[in-house]
């Protein structure tokens, strides 16, 4: 169900990406129950209606609705902004998707896979619904990791490690991109707050996803072991819908919680020179040259 056709939302809004398992699906199941409408950002069509349906069983009446993005694609993830700027209302933005790649990839655009999904493609979109985020004082909820603890993200200047043109490893990238995470949202706090918008990330706790289920090898085989002792997605899902949901977050806007409790990540998730230095070059990557002429009347700096 496209937005513009689709019918006026009685309720709340967010959109909701990666929904169709783990971490994003428990956090539609729980933005559903609460009466929220969901728009499901998923890749695939038959897993996100395949979700949807499962969803819709146990909430029976809710509205949610599927649009579809490959967030590896620049391209995609424009043609994505462009209908959700449609949406009557946006109530909340909860960057979800991610991925983990033990061997390097390349996407269509040249990026490093992983920090290509799991930070880029929800950088760009997030700047591209900027003007109805900051006008409607919106929430968005980055879904980060404790494994930003692991991040070397001063190891190589910052376009080599967007491309992944340095020696690969699939651990160092993971966390380089969730440590790109919570420096987005510091920088979205620190940017776009005077509007209202409120901006957390979160550590959804150790999960047995399907994360861990898309590479090989023997640390992908311990990691399958490892999956039985790991809580399951539900747990993850309360803690997003927390942040979008309870009117009164018990941290600073810019904010990083370990599931429910709000922690201080690493000195680097706290350095607002590195932060700045990320978000403009994320932005130059994106080929976003410039943001809203409002940010540039109230002076923020590029």
């Amino acid at each position: 169900m496209r937005p513009g056709t689709a019918p006026e939302p009685t309720g709340p809004l967010a959109v909701v990406t990666g929904a169709n398992t783990g971490v994003g699906k428990e956090t539609t199941r729980e933005l559903a129950r609460a009466g929220w409408t969901v728009v499901m950002v998923c890749r695939s069509e038959a897993r996100g209606r395949g979700a949807m349906e499962e969803i819709l069983g146990e909430c029976p009446g809710e509205d949610l609705r599927l649009e579809l993005c490959d967030l590896s694609s620049l391209d995609e993830v424009r043609d994505l902004a462009a209908r959700l700027a449609l949406l009557p209302r946006l109530d909340a933005l909860v960057n979800n998707a991610g991925l983990f790649r033990r061997h390097r990839e390349a996407t269509a655009d040249g990026f490093e896979m992983t920090m290509a999904v799991n930070h880029l493609g929800h950088f760009l979109l997030t700047l591209l619904l900027e003007d109805r985020l900051r006008a409607e004082g919106s929430r968005i909820v980055n879904v980060s990791s404790n494994a930003h603890r692991r991040a070397r993200l001063r190891r190589a200047p910052l376009p080599e490690i967007l491309r992944g043109t340095r020696p690969y490893s699939g651990i160092v990238s993971y966390g380089d991109s969730k440590l790109a995470n919570i420096l987005f949202t510091r920088e979205l706090a620190r940017r776009w707050g005077g509007d209202g918008v409120l901006a957390f990330a979160v550590h959804p706790g150790v999960l047995a996803t399907e994360i861990w289920d898309r590479n090989s090898g023997l640390v992908m085989r311990l990691l399958q072991w490892w999956k039985r002792f790991m809580d399951p997605p539900s747990v993850g899902g309360k803690a997003v819908s927390r942040l979008v949901l309870d009117p009164e977050v018990p941290a600073s806007n810019g904010g990083y919680f370990d599931e429910l409790e709000p922690i201080p990540p690493t000195a680097d998730a706290q350095d607002e020179n590195l932060a700045r230095a990320l978000w403009n070059e994320s932005r130059r990557a994106v080929e976003v040259e410039n943001e809203s002429d409002g940010a540039a009347a109230r002076g923020e700096d590029a």
